[in-house]
């Protein structure tokens, strides 16, 4: 974020780590969930609560005798009571990344709860339609909040945020990620760097919501974390042309291209979870739906790196961090009074952000 220079020798700073591959994390290394803090104790389920979940889950489509029974439960909706109020007294003063790193390292999201998990909203112009997909949060600095994933596909997110470049001659897989710096672009087909993140921790009754510009990562900075990745999905990010069309039917053909026998014969497998079935053929060869494909392409990508060691980073594959311009705290209260605090960013001369605090209403 800023150089230092002694002399004739120029260092660069590297940002501090909040954040790094929280999701990367060994099977079974979990650690116990330790007990809630004490100012933070949940209070007692109503019982309406109770009795009105209860009658929802009777029927999906409630007669009028069930209807006013759900009407009689005022409370059945639920009732936000995990946390105190939220108050400017509680949050970072300067910084809403360190505020957010507080939140993220409550002792109450166990890793199994995965709360790197979030939405990424993005949307394409000149259209403005809009598409959101869960990714994992993989890197947090003073920078921003960093993702990774395949973003050379015309198709996908990185048709949306990059632009959709028009395809070489005889051009047969996913574009290369722009250098940082490089990826501005006018006219048809321009990218939309703008973009939003969204984490949502029900355990906590907490959300973050960060808004802001897309900027990729340098090769250097994506190496890092690639190294971090097991070798099969090493092996997957070169197969996968993301968003690309496998396969498909049109309407008159859907019916014929359903499973031809036994549909309606189920097993539960063994081990499966209660309800779980499956068709009873399931182990015969069905009809080709565009699974064989991306397989054969895996084959491909594990003899091509057969001899290989260390797998390479692929061109299309990356991070993209996302530069906040705003960071919205949200905190559940009863009868959806809720706390909000926005934090927008402010013009400063120096390369350090600095932040507006506001409160919002409900």
């Amino acid at each position: 974020m800023s150089h230092h220079e002694a002399g004739s020798d120029a260092t660069v700073h590297r940002p501090k780590k909040l954040i790094f591959a929280p999701g990367d994390i060994e099977a079974g290394a979990e650690s116990p969930s330790p007990a809630t803090p004490p100012t933070q104790t949940p209070g007692p389920i109503p019982t309406r609560l109770v009795q009105g979940e209860a009658l929802r889950s009777e029927t999906s489509t409630p007669s009028s005798t069930t209807e006013s029974q759900i009407l009689s439960h005022a409370a059945r909706a639920h009732q936000f009571v995990t946390n105190p109020p939220l108050t400017v007294s509680q949050l970072h003063g300067t910084n809403p990344l360190h505020q957010f790193n507080t939140w993220f390292r409550d002792p109450r999201l166990p890793a199994s709860s995965a709360p790197e998990t979030c939405t990424l909203a993005t949307a394409e112009l000149p259209s403005g339609r809009i598409s959101a997909r869960s990714v994992y949060l993989k890197e947090l600095d003073e920078r921003g909040w960093v993702v990774y994933s395949n973003w050379g596909s015309r198709e996908g997110k990185g048709g949306q945020v990059f632009g959709r470049r028009a395809a070489a001659e005889g051009e047969n897989a996913p574009g290369p990620i722009p250098e940082p710096g490089s990826e501005t672009q006018d006219g048809p087909g321009a990218g939309n760097k703008w973009g939003a993140l969204t984490f949502s921790w029900s355990t906590t009754e907490r959300q973050v919501r960060v808004e802001g510009m897309l900027e990729p990562l340098g090769r250097e900075e994506s190496e890092l974390y690639w190294r971090t990745r097991e070798r099969g999905s090493q092996i997957g990010a070169w197969a996968s042309w993301q968003s690309r069309v496998l396969w498909s039917a049109e309407p008159t053909q859907l019916a014929a291209r359903q499973r031809r026998q036994s549909v309606a014969k189920l097993q539960a497998s063994a081990g499966s979870v209660p309800g779980a079935d499956v068709p009873a053929d399931i182990d015969l060869t069905d009809i080709d739906d565009g699974r064989a494909l991306l397989e054969q392409r895996v084959r491909e990508v594990e003899e091509r790196f057969a001899g290989v060691k260390e797998i390479p980073l692929p061109p299309f594959w990356g991070g993209v961090r996302l530069v906040p311009e705003s960071v919205e705290f949200w905190q559940g209260r009863r009868s959806r009074l809720h706390d909000r605090f926005r934090y927008v960013r402010v013009e400063s001369e120096g390369e350090e952000f600095q932040w507006r605090l506001q409160r919002l209403s409900p």
